[in-house]
C-alpha cells in the first residue's frame, strides 16, 4: 500500500488510487485512513497532470515566456516536490521515529504532515498551467505580478520565482531588439513587423521595401508605460535601419566595429542592473539611458537637428501650403492640365497600362501628365526668383517631392484585407484637383528614415489633398468676377442712337443684375467663408502648431537661419562705424561668450526620438485643428466644395449666355430658363451645406468647451490659446444670415 502510494506521488499512475482516492470496494480501510489516502492520491494526480501540462507547454506554446515559465515549474518546483518525496520515503526506510511507530507501523497522518503546504502549491501551479494555454507572454507576466499578493507566503515565493523567470525571458527578448535591432523569434513580442513599398522617383527599378514596426498594446506587460514602449520601439527601429541602410551607405571597412556596437557593453549593463520584479520607473530610466547614449554617439551624427529642421520646413511650405505661390501655381497648372485634357481630340476609351480613368468622364489620365503638373509648377516658382537668387528649400523640394497617381491595390489583397478607416484619412479629397486620385509623395531616403515614417508621409499627403482642394475651389470662385465685366456697347452713326442704345443696355444690365443678385451673393458668401477658413487654418492652426514644434527643435521663428548672420553683420558694421574704438575689446568678449553659448546649445540638442514624438504630436494637432479627423465636418466640406464647383460652372455658363445676348445673339429661351433654375437650385444647395458646416463648427466648439479641451494648446509666447474654434466663428459671424434660403 505504501509502495503504491509513493509511486503515485512520484508521478506514476496507479490502478487502485484514483484522483478521488481508493476505490469504494477496497477492503479493510477505515474512514479516516481513506480520507488521508484520498488527499495523498489527489496530490499524486496533481503531480502527473502538472508534469504533462508543463511538457506540452514547453514543446508547443508559441510564447517564449510561457515556455520558460513551464520549464521553470518542471525543473524547480516539481523537482523540489520529488525531492520531498524521496526525503519522506527515506524516513520510512530508515525507521525514523517521526514517521514509524511501534511494531513498524507507519502513520499516514505523519506521512501527510511531510507534504504540508504542497497541496496548495501544486493546486496553484495546476491552475496557472491550465490558463497558460490561452495566455500571451505579457498576460502571463501580469498574472504572476497579481499572484504575488495572494496572502500566502509559500505562494508568494513561488510567484516571485516564476515572475523572475518570466521577466528574465522578456528582458532577453527586449535586449535582442534594443541591443541589435532584431526582432525575437517569439510570436507574442509586443512589436510587430510590417512592410511598406518605397518608390524611387528617379529610377523605378530601385523600388525597395521598408520594414515598419508597430507596438501592439494588447501584448504589453502592465509595468511597461507608453513612453517606455515608444522608446523601445524607436531604439530597435533605429538600429534596424542602421543595419539595413546605414551599413550599405557608409564607407567603413568590414573589419571595423560600428559605433552602435561599441556601445553594446554599456547598454547591456543598463539592462543587467534591472532586478525582478521590474519597476516601471527603473525600466524607463534604463531604456532612456540607452536611447540617450545611442542618440548622442550615433543618431545625432547621422541625422543632426539642423537637417531635421530643414525637412520640417520643406514639409511645412509645400505639403501644408505654407508657401502661397506654390499653392497658386500647382492649382493653375492642374487646371490647365484639365482644360488641355478636354481639348484633346478623341479623348476617351479604356484605361491604359499607365493611366487611370477620370471619375467625371471617360478621359484617361496618364502618369506622365500628372507628374508634369509638378514639373511645370517648379518652373513657375523658379521664374519668380531672380537670376542670382538661390532657394535651398525649393531645390530640396524639387529633389524629394513628386506627384503620381494613386494606384489601387490588387484585387486579391483588396478582397482579403479589410480597409481600416484610419488608412483612408482624406482619401475623398485626392481626386478634386485633377479629377483622378493623385498623391504628393516624399522620397524617403537614408538617414531621414530615422525621423520620418511612411505613416507620417501619408498624413502629410492627406492634409495636402485637403488643403489644396479648398484652395482650388477658392481660386476658381475668385476668378468668376473677371467674367462679370460688361463690354462697351457698339457705336452707331448718330449720337441720339448711341444714347438710346446705351440706355437700353443699362436697362438690360440692371434687370440682369436684379435677377442674378442671389447667385452672385451666394458666390460671394462662398468666397468669404473659404477665405476666412483658409486664413484661420494657416494663421492659427498650422502656424501655431509649427511655432510650438520649432520651439522644441530650438529654432527662433522670428528670423530664419539665413537672415540672422546677415543682420548680425549689419549690426556689427554699424557699431564699428558709430561706436567708440575703445569698446572693441568688450565687444569681442561678448562675441566669444555668444559663440560659447551657441556651442553649448548645439551640444544639448534633443535626441531624435524626442523630436519624433513631438512631430507625431504636431501631426495630431494638425489633424484635429484642420477638422480633418472629424467624421462630420470633412464629408460636409467635400460636398460643399463639389457643390461650389458646380455653382461656378453654372455661373460661367450664365456669363457666356449673357455675352451672347450682348452680341445680339439670342440663345434658346427654354434653355436659359432651365439653366437659371439649375443655378438657383445649386445656390440653395450651397447655402444649405454652408449652414450645416457652420452648425458643425458651433457644435464642435460646444463639445470642446464641455470637455475642457482646446483645439491645440495655450500659447507659450502669446496670452491665449492658439487655434480656438470660437475665433473662427467670430470671424465668420454668419449667425444672422439665412443660409438655408
Amino acid at each position: 500500500m505504501l509502495h503504491e502510494l509513493f509511486l503515485l506521488l512520484s508521478g506514476h499512475p496507479s490502478p487502485i488510487l484514483t484522483p478521488s482516492g481508493l476505490l469504494p470496494s477496497f477492503p479493510l480501510v477505515s474512514p479516516s485512513e481513506r480520507a488521508l489516502v484520498s488527499t495523498l492520491s489527489s496530490l499524486g494526480h496533481l503531480h502527473i497532470s502538472l508534469r504533462n501540462a508543463c511538457s506540452t507547454i514547453t514543446t508547443t506554446h508559441p510564447s517564449t515566456i510561457a515556455r520558460a515559465v513551464a520549464s521553470g515549474i518542471s525543473t524547480s518546483h516539481l523537482h523540489a516536490f520529488r525531492a520531498r518525496i524521496l526525503a519522506v520515503e527515506q524516513q520510512v526506510l530508515s525507521r525514523s521515529a517521526g514517521v514509524v511507530g511501534g511494531y513498524d507501523i507507519v502513520s499516514l497522518a505523519k506521512i501527510m504532515s511531510g507534504f504540508e503546504g504542497w497541496e496548495r502549491v501544486l493546486s496553484y501551479l495546476h491552475s496557472l498551467t491550465s490558463a497558460m494555454g490561452e495566455m500571451s507572454g505579457g498576460q502571463l507576466i501580469n498574472r504572476l505580478r497579481s499572484d504575488i499578493h495572494t496572502g500566502f507566503p509559500t505562494l508568494e515565493a513561488v510567484s516571485l520565482h516564476l515572475l523572475k523567470i518570466a521577466e528574465t525571458a522578456w528582458l532577453r527578448e527586449v535586449s535582442t531588439w534594443v541591443l541589435y535591432g532584431r526582432l525575437p523569434s517569439s510570436e507574442d513580442f509586443f512589436i510587430t513587423e510590417s512592410e511598406s513599398l518605397v518608390l524611387n522617383p528617379v529610377n523605378e527599378d530601385e523600388t525597395g521595401v521598408l520594414k515598419e514596426y508597430t507596438v501592439v498594446k494588447a501584448r504589453l506587460p502592465s509595468f511597461v508605460t507608453p513612453d517606455t514602449a515608444s522608446s523601445i520601439l524607436f531604439i530597435g527601429r533605429a538600429l534596424s535601419i542602421i543595419r539595413l541602410r546605414g551599413g550599405a551607405n557608409t564607407e567603413i571597412a568590414s573589419d571595423t566595429i560600428s559605433p552602435e556596437m561599441t556601445l553594446l557593453p554599456v547598454h547591456l549593463s543598463h539592462l543587467q542592473s534591472l532586478q525582478s520584479p521590474l519597476s516601471p520607473q527603473k525600466l524607463l530610466t534604463a531604456i532612456s539611458e540607452i536611447r540617450l547614449s545611442l542618440s548622442k554617439h550615433t543618431l545625432q551624427t547621422l541625422l543632426p537637428a539642423s537637417k531635421i529642421i530643414d525637412v520640417v520646413h520643406v514639409l511645412r511650405e509645400f505639403f501644408l501650403l505654407g508657401r502661397g505661390e506654390f499653392a497658386g501655381a500647382i492649382v493653375e497648372q492642374a487646371s490647365e492640365q484639365v482644360r488641355n485634357r478636354w481639348r484633346r481630340p478623341g479623348a476617351g476609351g479604356g484605361t491604359g497600362a499607365s493611366g487611370v480613368k477620370s471619375s467625371s468622364s471617360s478621359v484617361v489620365v496618364k502618369e506622365g501628365e500628372v507628374s508634369s503638373i509638378l514639373t511645370r509648377t517648379w518652373g513657375v516658382l523658379s521664374s519668380l526668383q531672380g537670376e542670382e537668387a538661390t532657394d535651398e528649400r525649393l531645390d530640396t523640394a524639387r529633389d524629394l517631392l513628386y506627384l503620381s497617381l494613386v494606384k489601387p491595390p490588387p484585387a486579391a489583397s483588396a478582397a482579403s484585407t479589410p480597409v481600416q478607416p484610419k488608412a483612408r484619412l482624406g482619401e475623398s479629397f485626392k481626386d478634386l484637383l485633377v479629377g483622378v486620385p493623385i498623391t504628393l509623395n516624399f522620397h524617403l531616403s537614408w538617414p531621414l528614415e530615422l525621423f520620418l515614417q511612411p505613416a507620417d508621409l501619408e498624413t502629410y499627403d492627406a492634409i495636402f489633398a485637403y488643403l489644396v482642394s479648398v484652395r482650388r475651389t477658392l481660386i476658381r470662385l475668385q476668378t468668376l468676377w473677371r467674367g462679370r465685366r460688361y463690354l462697351p456697347s457698339p457705336l452707331v452713326f448718330s449720337r441720339s442712337e448711341n444714347k438710346a442704345v446705351a440706355k437700353a443696355r443699362r436697362e438690360v444690365i440692371k434687370k440682369r443684375e436684379g435677377i442674378e443678385r442671389a447667385v452672385w451673393a451666394t458666390a460671394g458668401l462662398n468666397v468669404f467663408f473659404l477665405e476666412t477658413l483658409v486664413g484661420y487654418w494657416q494663421g492659427e492652426v498650422v502656424e501655431g502648431a509649427f511655432s510650438a514644434l520649432m520651439e522644441v527643435l530650438g529654432e527662433s521663428l522670428e528670423e530664419t537661419p539665413e537672415e540672422q548672420p546677415q543682420q548680425q553683420q549689419q549690426q556689427q558694421q554699424e557699431e564699428d562705424e558709430d561706436g567708440d574704438i575703445w569698446m572693441g575689446e568688450d565687444d569681442e568678449d561678448e562675441e566669444d561668450q555668444d559663440v560659447k553659448n551657441v556651442e553649448e546649445k548645439s551640444k544639448e540638442q534633443q535626441d531624435p526620438e524626442s523630436l519624433m514624438r513631438e512631430h507625431h504630436l504636431y501631426l495630431s494637432r494638425l489633424k484635429r485643428g484642420l477638422f480633418l479627423a472629424d467624421l462630420q465636418f470633412a464629408p460636409l466640406l467635400e460636398k460643399f466644395l463639389v457643390a461650389s464647383e458646380a455653382l461656378a460652372s453654372h455661373i460661367e455658363r450664365m456669363g457666356r449666355r449673357n455675352h451672347l445676348t450682348d452680341l445680339n445673339i439670342n440663345p434658346d429661351t427654354s434653355t436659359n430658363d432651365r439653366e437659371f433654375s439649375e443655378c438657383m437650385a445649386s445656390c440653395r444647395l450651397v447655402r444649405n451645406l454652408l449652414g450645416m458646416l457652420v452648425e458643425r463648427l458651433q457644435r464642435m466648439d460646444e463639445e470642446r468647451d464641455i470637455g475642457g479641451g482646446e483645439l491645440l494648446f495655450s500659447g507659450r509666447k502669446g496670452g491665449g490659446g492658439v487655434g480656438k474654434i470660437d475665433r473662427l466663428l467670430m470671424r465668420l459671424d454668419l449667425g444672422n444670415l439665412r443660409l438655408g434660403d
